[in-house]
């Protein structure tokens, strides 16, 4: 019965140098080895790889041991599950900004399972009343934590997720028929459960108007605040829903041009202010890629009037309410 456990030990000795040395060791021997990621993340070889730099000096190995690697960036967070005969299935998460950190921090674990000695709690095979087992390095023992305490400290992450981008709108209560022009936009939203946000914008539009055979052109410069207390996503964060309150305020400049028609040409600038309520849906096209398209009710609260004089003829009043479409393109920090 000796000689059957010293032939034992040879076994597990050769088996984990196998693993030590090439990739496929874990197949070769009877483990289950299954790694899940997105391309985009380490592939399962540099996987290994980090697994393989992280490993203690000759651990015990596990024969029919079963590793489930999973990486999920969308959600910032991977799983490492793992199951060894007579023991209890083992699950262990992290969380992470990067699939680099996800993986690493997965690999630290995968080399700490199998190389803190999870066989030694096991049942030994049966031996000789005469035989002793044989005695564990006292540096071995000193330097090997328990697998069920391998953890290790998440980064903490970012609380805010920082987006900006620029659009395209058109509005109908700018100008006399409608007023086109772009955006560039900050928004702040929490990074862990997108439930609100916030975003502030700089907006610009231009306009035009005929009356018979004189012409007015219209410019607007100002900004825009916004609050969403209501986001939704789906589809693993790939698409999202917002509803929002809005505040646009700006000068509203107004001018003649000179022609036959028009032989003096005036102009004049007044504060415009509108209120909006903003329903947006955005699409993710990457990690931090997005796209977004909106629809605006507007409720201008200051109804100025524009109109040429000598002869007097009505150029453009803002309206009472007016509408607004809009197609946006942003990027997140990382």
């Amino acid at each position: 019965m000796v000689d059957n456990s010293l032939d034992l030990c040879m076994k597990r000795g050769i088996w984990w140098a196998s693993f030590l040395v090439c990739s496929s060791a874990l197949a070769q021997e009877g483990a289950r080895f299954q790694y899940i990621a997105p391309p985009e993340c380490p592939s399962e070889e540099q996987f290994r790889e980090l697994v393989r730099a992280r490993l203690l000096d000759e651990p015990p190995a596990s024969e029919h041991v079963s590793v489930e690697v999973r990486l999920d960036p969308a959600r910032r967070r991977a799983t490492l599950s793992l199951e060894e005969p007579n023991r209890s299935p083992v699950e262990r998460v992290v969380e992470g900004d990067s699939c680099e950190e996800l993986a690493s921090g997965l690999a630290l674990i995968t080399a700490l399972a199998f190389g803190t000695g999870r066989e030694t709690a096991a049942p030994e095979p049966p031996v000789a009343a005469t035989a002793s087992p044989p005695p564990t390095p006292a540096s071995a023992a000193a330097t090997t934590p328990p697998v069920e305490a391998a953890t290790i400290p998440p980064k903490p992450p970012r609380p805010l997720a920082i987006e900006t981008g620029l659009g395209g709108w058109v509005n109908t209560w700018s100008a006399p028929s409608a007023m086109w022009g772009a955006d560039l936009f900050l928004r702040l939203s929490p990074k862990a459960r997108h439930s609100w946000s916030v975003r502030a914008a700089g907006v610009y539009g231009f306009g035009a108007a005929n009356v018979g055979d004189r012409r007015a052109e219209f410019r607007f410069l100002g900004g825009r605040a916004e609050g969403c207390p209501l986001v939704r996503d789906n589809f693993e964060h790939r698409l999202a829903g917002e509803a929002c309150l809005a505040l646009e305020m700006g000068a509203l400049h107004g001018s003649g041009q000179a022609s036959s028609a028009l032989p003096e040409a005036s102009s004049d600038t007044v504060l415009s202010a509108t209120a909006l309520i903003t329903g947006r849906i955005r699409a993710r096209l990457g990690r931090r890629i997005f796209v977004e398209g909106q629809g605006d009710l507007g409720v201008p609260l200051l109804h100025h009037e524009f109109v040429f004089e000598q002869p007097d003829e009505r150029i453009f009043r803002i309206p009472a309410v007016g509408f607004s479409a809009r197609l946006g393109l942003g990027v997140q920090f990382p």
